[in-house]
């Protein structure tokens, strides 16, 4: 009864799964999208612009409460892949300097786990 179950469950899901797909090339060959690249051009440009209004409206309500940006010091992006790459080497020797530092408390924890694991007391500290 639970092999049948998990087989009729997933063989739902299954066809589930293949209906959408097939309902979705099905939608996409009666929109034409499949068609020549001109006419899926068409339709990509028609639909950029039928939705530009709505873009720009989330634009104006989202992105001038959250994404402030300061046009006068925006980088390039080379210089901005740049300084991330800097950032990211200096940022990843910091943390090779503190592996000493992580390795001692490391041993230093395994150790006190393992005498409190044998001896049945806490560490003294």
């Amino acid at each position: 009864m639970m092999i049948s179950r998990r087989f009729n469950g997933s063989m739902a899901w299954l066809l589930t799964k293949i209906a959408i797909v097939a309902g979705t090339v099905w939608a996409t060959r009666e929109l034409g999208v499949w068609d020549s690249p001109d006419r899926t051009t068409l339709i990509y440009e028609d639909a950029k612009c039928q939705m530009q209004p709505y873009v720009e409206k989330m634009k104006q309500k989202y992105c001038n409460v959250f994404c402030s940006v300061n046009k006068d010091s925006t980088k390039t992006w080379r210089e901005s892949w740049i300084d991330g790459w800097n950032d990211s080497v200096r940022t990843g020797f910091i943390e090779i300097s503190r592996m000493p530092q992580y390795c001692s408390r490391f041993t230093e924890d395994v150790q006190d786990t393992l005498n409190q694991l044998i001896n049945g007391k806490p560490p003294a500290k």
